[in-house]
């Protein structure tokens, strides 16, 4: 297998990646596994295999499972990849929909929800969302006069802008919109360039 094949397995990447979002060295590792901080470098770029012993302790370190460091699995724990839709209360219906989706999309649907629930300020969105289905429930039920039927349709547009601005700042922790007051100044810039270039052409041809 040619070195960058190597590079690239699973395990020297995931080994590389643990110690990236970790912060831990490889001089660091090599202490805990009581080898050669060589023998770790290897490690991470493939041109060395550690033994059962040492995956299990590599395993150990970072918390995860060996399953996950040789790419068996995608989930780091194996607490996590064992997870059933009781375990984090989902209905039926739902986690048959996200299995269909891992089949048919790649799992689009299954990374969006990945990452909204990652996100810190999910709780928040979660409890908008109660609170945007309650408003309507309610407004359902008791808009029975001419006054509450403008009260509670208020109620159901606050709670939808609320439910927008918390879903927005759920995506804001993974998608940051561009500077587009500064792309509009160098496109401005660069269309002044190509203007006073074609300018420039003119006038030279016109002179000869």
């Amino acid at each position: 297998m040619a070195t960058q094949e190597k590079y690239n397995e699973p395990f020297p990447s995931r080994l590389r990646k643990l110690l990236d979002d970790r912060g831990i060295t490889i001089t660091a590792l090599s202490k805990e596994l009581k080898i050669s901080r060589q023998a770790v470098s290897q490690y991470t770029d493939g041109s060395a295999q550690p033994n059962i012993e040492k995956l299990r302790a590599i395993a150990s370190f970072f918390d995860v499972s060996a399953d996950y460091l040789v790419g068996l699995s995608d989930y780091e724990k194996k607490s996590t990849a064992e997870l059933t839709a009781a375990n984090m209360g989902i209905m039926d219906e739902a986690a048959q929909q996200l299995a269909d989706d891992k089949i048919n999309y790649a799992g689009v649907s299954g990374a969006v929800l990945s990452m909204l629930v990652s996100s810190p300020q999910f709780s928040d969105f979660a409890s908008a969302v109660s609170d945007y289905i309650g408003a309507v429930d309610r407004a359902k039920k008791w808009s029975k006069t001419v006054s509450s039927i403008y009260e509670e349709r208020k109620n159901v547009r606050v709670k939808r802008f609320l439910l927008t601005e918390s879903l927005f700042d759920v995506l804001e922790d993974y998608i940051k919109l561009p500077d587009f007051s500064a792309l509009e100044l160098k496109a401005r810039m660069l269309e002044k360039r190509q203007r006073e270039a074609k300018e420039d052409a003119i006038c030279k041809e016109e002179n000869k």
